[in-house]
């Protein structure tokens, strides 16, 4: 397993729910943590937004696109930059971005 470091933590959306919504209709997975190519930034999310409009988002197109399997789960985050190729973004600032159940 890789360390906390070089390891992204996901929850990826897997199927719509029937009913409530349960664990099983999302997994838990681990990706390597890329580097940022030309005008990417790189975020640790610090902070989630888990609102009743997720399950709308998995459900079709609102506001925005629709969750789809395979996806991460989509979600608001606030987070800091832990790289950036950007020059208005420089290490350690704070942004929100809509960064998914993830690291």
């Amino acid at each position: 397993m890789q360390s906390e470091a070089s390891t992204n933590r996901q929850w990826v959306f897997l199927r719509n729910p029937e009913g409530a919504v349960t664990p099983d209709i999302f997994e838990w997975r681990e990706a390597a943590i890329p580097e940022p190519a030309p005008g990417q930034v790189l975020i640790r999310n610090r902070m989630l937004s888990i609102d009743p409009a997720n399950r709308a988002w998995m459900r079709g197109r609102t506001y925005r696109e629709q969750v789809m399997p395979g996806d991460v789960m989509h979600g608001y985050t606030l987070g800091e930059v832990v790289a950036s190729t950007v020059d208005d973004f420089k290490p350690g600032d704070v942004v929100e971005a809509d960064g998914g159940w993830q690291d």
